[in-house]
């Protein structure tokens, strides 16, 4: 039975308590999160707004069901078009500031092996120099703080670290209006042993870190593929199936989880293009 089956025999005042008794969760620092999206870690506040936005979709995708049953259906409005998409705040694309150096460290104390965390490092280091060749981004690894102990933010923007997830996800990461204290990228056991392209994974997530939420929500998608509350979002591109933020589900998507061209169009409306690609000039006096 689906959460809209169900929701629908339970009323749709119930949406937040059945998500919180039906979904995953972790327990990170004494916090409990619950996983709604597969990667995406949302607290209390944020899971009663994820059910508050679901519950309007499901009416309103009644509704539209409703008016085509009369015969109607051919004269609403025709959606948007689909494509990456950015989150918002009030409207806004969250981004972060022109010139910001996202500076981040790989928890070395956290990984089992020195062979998993230098994996990590040399995943991570291909993961943002693919979005530093996509659009105007700047991540710095502070690798000296790798063996720092404890798993403090101090003078860095993130931390990639190990934590248990008993498979809950394989990876995940934060979004930029998350709280300081969600600023972590987090690698379950299962990351090592995963079909799934390594380095692609974490291009993923960081795809997350930079603000952009999953492709495959959209209507154009296979039905089999996760569905999503959309707030707070803005979308850039056309449907992508081949995107980077794109999950393997109904026959689309890839295991590489490479960043397509419409990812690069789309991450350029938001940051710009390659600084790589700039030639600055000192202003003279």
């Amino acid at each position: 039975m689906s959460i809209e089956d169900k929701q629908g025999s339970a009323g749709m005042d119930d949406l937040y308590s059945l998500l919180k008794s039906k979904l995953n969760t972790v327990e990170i620092e004494g916090n409990t999160l619950y996983v709604a999206e597969g990667d995406t870690l949302l607290d209390l506040d944020q899971l009663r707004i994820y059910a508050d936005v679901r519950e309007q979709e499901i009416k309103t995708q009644e509704a539209r069901n409703r008016a085509d049953e009369a015969g109607f259906g051919a004269t609403r409005l025709d959606e948007a078009p689909r494509g990456l998409i950015a989150s918002t705040k009030n409207g806004k694309i969250v981004r972060w500031k022109p010139g910001a150096v996202l500076t981040y460290r790989v928890a070395r104390d956290s990984f089992g092996s020195d062979a998993q965390y230098q994996l990590v490092v040399s995943s991570m280091h291909e993961a943002t120099k693919a979005w530093e060749q996509t659009c105007g981004v700047n991540f710095e690894h502070r690798q000296v703080l790798d063996t720092r102990p404890g798993m403090g933010l101090e003078g860095l923007l993130f931390v990639v670290r190990a934590f248990d997830a008993g498979g809950k996800f394989i990876a995940s990461s934060f979004f930029p209006s998350d709280p300081v204290e969600r600023r972590r990228v987090l690698i379950d056991p299962s990351y090592f042993t995963t079909s799934f392209d390594k380095v692609g994974v974490l291009r993923h997530e960081l795809g997350h870190v930079l603000g952009f939420r999953h492709e495959h929500i959209r209507n154009e998608a296979p039905p089999v593929c996760p569905n999503e509350p959309l707030w707070d979002t803005k979308v850039l591109t056309m449907y992508d199936p081949t995107s980077v933020m794109h999950y393997f589900c109904g026959g689309v998507g890839s295991n590489e989880l490479k960043i397509s061209a419409l990812d690069r169009k789309g991450a350029q409306q938001v940051y710009g293009p390659p600084l790589a690609a700039a030639a600055l000039v000192e202003a003279e006096a």
